[in-house]
């Protein structure tokens, strides 16, 4: 009889040099380290600007500038973090990080800031703002201490709801006999001074601070600094993080983007049973990660975008490879009634083929078809299969899963 492991389909993760107990947090958004290198100068321009606050004074606003992936939210965790520490017996601190792309409007961002603090329950919603601003309020004088209060991605709230949260804030910041509020704002829109009215400009009295992008060098000694957190130095080649390190600093210098390939490389090292992180491993951790990006972008289409994009799916499936513009809308009807949605006319078809051209899903390119005038001709650029799988994961065609509806498309398609 052969040992309870010999055959166990989960060996490969239990045996050899490569299975260890690995803290993959390490390699988590959400991790703040306890250093951050390569951004001291701008770490010393914010210990300058929240020391105040220990010596009993009022720090500036801040709106801190830079693309993504360049230690922003990150940096301000680790300063959140350290004053809260070293405030302790002294004076009351408290730092709160608000995601403007998950807290879109104004109740969601003081509902936060209400309930981040002892004081009043606030519910999620069902509140009038002027009783949920009281609230808040209330809550935040009774502390009687410095809230930090750091929006991230503020740029994404103020161009879909104008400023009026910023307004909303420094005049509630106004208003406080015991307490106080510091704004920090952080944004990839340089421009985004831009957007706000003068009444809110007046009032913010900011500190402005750009976050450059990392250079290759400063991005490998971020991977460096992870790898010993993480205690696998002999597990992830010099060749390996070099190559992340450079690709990641080919877009935009993003150390995010770099220390989430370190981590899939890995992941895919141990999967495999592989001793070492290698090059190999890294150039699958990115065509792993650029196909989930484009399936995440098809997920996320609007829902006549994805009939279109199923449009031209089925038109590929049967077997051509190059599309005109009037094969495509005809497929996009056929689809858009099979799933009773209402059909969009050729003009408002050929901005959303121009759409799905930018976001690379497909190639449409203009060709001359003689004195018959020109055309644009569409290519697929992505795996019909799996992206035809992603759309009918879409409630709103659900009703073409079944085999003859689709088999029906494809025959209206081909004639």
């Amino acid at each position: 009889m052969q040992g309870p492991m010999m055959d166990n389909i989960f060996k490969k993760y239990l045996e050899g040099k490569s299975v260890r107990n690995i803290d993959f947090k390490v390699f988590e958004p959400s991790f703040v380290p306890n250093k951050m290198p390569h951004r001291e100068s701008e770490i010393g321009i914010l210990v300058d600007n929240f020391g105040k606050i220990l010596m009993g004074g009022m720090p500036k606003n801040v709106l801190i500038f830079g693309k993504s992936g360049t230690g922003k939210t990150a940096v301000m965790k680790y300063i959140g973090r350290e004053l809260e520490d070293a405030s302790k017996n002294r004076v009351n601190i408290r730092s709160i990080f608000v995601n403007c792309q998950i807290k879109d409007n104004s109740y969601s961002i003081f509902e936060t800031m209400g309930n981040s603090i002892e004081g009043e329950k606030i519910p999620f919603t069902g509140w009038s703002f002027d009783r949920l601003y009281a609230a808040v309020k209330k809550n935040i004088d009774m502390y009687n201490g410095n809230i930090i209060l750091v929006l991230d991605e503020i740029d994404r709230f103020v161009k879909k709801n104008g400023d009026d949260i910023l307004y909303q804030v420094l005049l509630l910041d106004s208003e406080l006999e015991k307490s106080r509020i510091t704004l920090v704002g952080i944004t990839n829109d340089l421009k985004f001074m831009d957007y706000l009215d003068s009444r809110v400009k007046s009032r913010l009295n900011e500190e402005k601070i750009v976050f450059p992008p990392y250079t290759s060098e400063q991005i490998y000694d971020i991977l460096m600094d992870r790898v010993n957190i993480a205690g696998i130095n002999d597990f992830v080649s010099e060749g390996a993080l070099r190559l992340i390190s450079s690709l990641a600093s080919q877009e935009n210098g993003d150390a995010r983007k770099a220390i989430e390939m370190l981590k899939a490389s890995i992941q895919l090292a141990i999967s495999s049973g592989e001793n070492k992180v290698e090059e190999a491993h890294v150039f699958s951790a990115k065509n792993r990660m650029e196909y989930d990006a484009i399936m995440e972008t098809i997920k996320t289409l609007p829902v006549q975008t994805k009939a279109l994009l199923l449009g031209i799916l089925l038109l590929r499936e049967s077997g051509t490879i190059q599309f005109t513009t009037g094969e495509v809308f005809e497929a996009y009807r056929n689809v858009a009634n099979g799933a009773n949605l209402p059909v969009l006319t050729p003009r408002r078809i050929s901005d959303m083929l121009s759409d799905l051209d930018s976001l690379g899903l497909i190639s449409a390119n203009v060709t001359s078809l003689g004195r018959y005038g020109r055309t644009k001709m569409i290519e697929i650029n992505v795996s019909f299969t799996d992206a035809k799988r992603v759309i009918l994961e879409d409630e709103n065609f659900r009703g073409l899963k079944a085999t003859p509806t689709m088999k029906q498309l494809r025959f209206n398609i081909d004639h």
